[in-house]
């Protein structure tokens, strides 16, 4: 039995604004994991996410969640899945997911 994930989009200003106040919060204390941890979770909301999905005429997509067109489709899963990963790697810091048919999330891999 697969997960399914709902995010709420790349950006989001929650993520950047915690990861603000954390690590403003461990830079004045003097702690260094607070101030790391800081950075991490503001850099999770520049994060774009690259989804590997079926696609309603056939085939498979790849899209950046959110958004409302496909980046690209593919005649199998695995042209769309390496044509997904170019583009994570490409724009760091970024997350791959590739679904399952079903609708289940088969893996789930972060660049950066």
């Amino acid at each position: 039995m697969g997960r399914r994930r709902k995010r709420s989009g790349s950006g989001d200003p929650l993520d950047k604004a915690v990861g603000r106040l954390a690590e403003t919060t461990g830079t004045m204390s003097g702690d260094k994991t607070l101030e790391a941890e800081g950075r991490a979770t503001q850099r999770m909301g520049e994060r774009k996410t690259y989804v590997v999905r079926t696609h309603a005429d056939g085939g498979w997509k790849v899209q950046v969640e959110g958004a409302s067109r496909a980046t690209s489709v593919h005649k199998t899963k695995g042209e769309a899945v390496a044509n997904a990963k170019e583009l994570a790697r490409s724009h760091q810091p970024s997350q791959l997911l590739v679904y399952k048919q079903n609708g289940t999330v088969q893996t789930e891999q972060t660049y950066g």
